[in-house]
């Protein structure tokens, strides 16, 4: 029996011998054919990716020179070098360029290494230099509900940028904006000819005393908005009830901005809204800031150039951040 027990385990001691013999002799085997196939990128190629990485970031030809063979580049302070890193491992593929990297000096260069086909392709050092600047501006969104829209309302209370909600007086909006304070996020009160629930109702029917008691709930309910908003094609913008309500909120301190005010997307049609989204971003001057009123749908289908445009050094943050000085 203890001779059987013998002639097994020395059977498994050898095929356990065998089996990682094979797997040495295949794991070279594959690393011989995957250096074979290995992918060697162009020059040209390289220096086109390389450069649109920088672009990408914000970073101007004029930052970019080329000396002896070697690029150095301009980056401002603003700009943590990890990021441009980053860009570079985005543009990449990474399987056919190695990307190296090491701190020359904390907080002064890094110098960069781009290689293929086991060959440095491009070499670049990232200076910080406090001369050149980005442009430097800020972005907001007024973002209307979409009414009876759970699910939207969901997702844009979860959504992680920054905004501000545009809702209308309404036992609805009132239960919401409880959402939207828990949610840490802003909301803005629209008043407009859509005010259909008598408590907040203002219509220029109204006795002075009628006027002030729904001015009077209005506030009371929405007291956390940032500002109110009023619809300056509205037949209430238009009526007798404007003066007063506008007199009612000074005395509250509570600013009152036209819809006019801001850079109005939402009634733009699908295939226009966006490029004039990116007119207004590409026209503002540096220390500019800007507001936009979109609808929720608008917003989301946004999500791509807003973090295209923070690559670039634009800011968007919440409107409270950039109310317009009255």
């Amino acid at each position: 029996m203890k001779i059987k027990q013998r002639k097994i385990i020395s059977f498994l001691f050898i095929v356990t011998i065998l089996l990682l013999l094979l797997n040495l002799i295949l794991a070279k085997v594959f690393s011989e054919e995957i250096n074979q196939h290995q992918v060697e990128i162009a020059d040209t190629e390289i220096d086109s990716l390389f450069k649109s990485a920088l672009y990408n970031v914000g970073i101007k030809d004029e930052w970019i020179n080329n000396k002896n063979e070697k690029y150095f580049v301009k980056v401002p302070v603003d700009l943590p070098v990890v990021l441009i890193l980053q860009e570079f491992n985005n543009v990449f593929d990474t399987n056919e360029v190695k990307i190296k990297s090491y701190e020359k000096k904390i907080g002064g260069s890094t110098q960069v290494n781009l290689i293929s086909g086991e060959e440095e392709k491009l070499t670049a050092e990232l200076i910080y230099n406090k001369e050149v600047k980005r442009k430097s501006v800020r972005a907001g969104f007024i973002v209307e509900r979409l009414s009876n829209d759970y699910e939207t309302d969901s997702l844009l209370l979860n959504y992680p940028e920054q905004f501000a909600f545009l809702i209308t007086p309404s036992e609805n909006s009132a239960a919401f904006v409880k959402k939207i304070l828990f949610s840490e996020k802003e909301y803005i009160v629209y008043l407009n000819d859509n005010i259909k629930e008598l408590k907040f109702k203002l219509s220029d029917d109204y006795s002075e005393r009628r006027l002030n008691n729904s001015i009077r709930e209005i506030v009371g309910t929405f007291s956390n908005a940032v500002f109110f908003m009023i619809d300056d094609k509205s037949r209430l913008y238009n009526s007798s009830v404007y003066n007063h309500l506008k007199e009612a909120l000074d005395k509250r301190r509570i600013n009152l901005f036209e819809e006019n005010s801001f850079y109005n997307l939402k009634e733009k049609e699908e295939n226009i809204f966006i490029n004039e989204f990116l007119r207004i971003l590409n026209n503002a001057q540096g220390g500019e800031d800007i507001l936009f009123v979109v609808n929720a749908e608008m917003f989301f289908n946004l999500d791509r150039e807003i973090k295209r445009y923070r690559k670039l050094g634009y800011r968007f943050v919440n409107p409270s951040s950039i109310l317009p000085v009255k």
